[in-house]
């Protein structure tokens, strides 16, 4: 049992012997690549998160400017519409004071027209009162008239007239 406890004591110190200059080569070669690994990896995320931030702050600057011009753009199709509604009314009035126009033009000739045809039938009246003076006349002057023959004559001249005035307007 001395022997297995020498034979296991050296063994346990040449194990260890050989761990610890495994950890000290593995030291000294392995863990400052790992280490730099390490560190390059954290900087590598400090810079991805620092350049996420950057995106996101520009993101945010974007969306405001996006925001603003669509605001602007509202205001613009606002002044847009307010002013052919502006159009739309200044057309509308000039519409009705055309159309007032052409209705005053409109009852101005008719006036004219009336007018002329008073004065046509003003001289066509005259040329009937003529023709009934003329009338009487004649009959005046071959029959010696007294105050009821006169007016006999007078009123057979209006009838005669007014026979004339029917047959006209029918």
């Amino acid at each position: 049992m001395d022997q297995l406890l020498t034979s296991f004591a050296a063994n346990f110190f040449w194990g260890l012997s050989a761990f610890v200059v495994f950890v000290l080569i593995l030291i000294r070669l392995g863990v400052k690549p790992i280490l730099e690994a390490v560190d390059a990896r954290e900087a590598k995320i400090r810079q991805d998160l620092a350049s996420a931030e950057n995106v996101a702050q520009e993101a945010k600057k974007a969306k405001a400017q996006l925001e603003a011009l669509i605001k602007s753009n509202e205001a613009k199709i606002a002044e847009m519409i307010g002013e052919a509604r502006r159009d739309g009314e200044a057309l509308k009035a000039k519409m009705i004071e055309l159309g007032q126009t052409e209705a005053e033009a409109i009852r101005v000739r008719a006036l004219r027209e009336i007018e002329a045809a008073r004065h046509a039938a003003v001289i066509s009246l005259r040329a009937e009162v003529a023709e009934i003076v003329v009338l009487v006349a004649e009959r005046a002057i071959h029959e010696r008239l007294d105050a009821a023959k006169h007016e006999n004559l007078v009123l057979e001249a209006i009838s005669h007239y007014e026979s004339k005035l029917t047959k006209v307007g029918a």
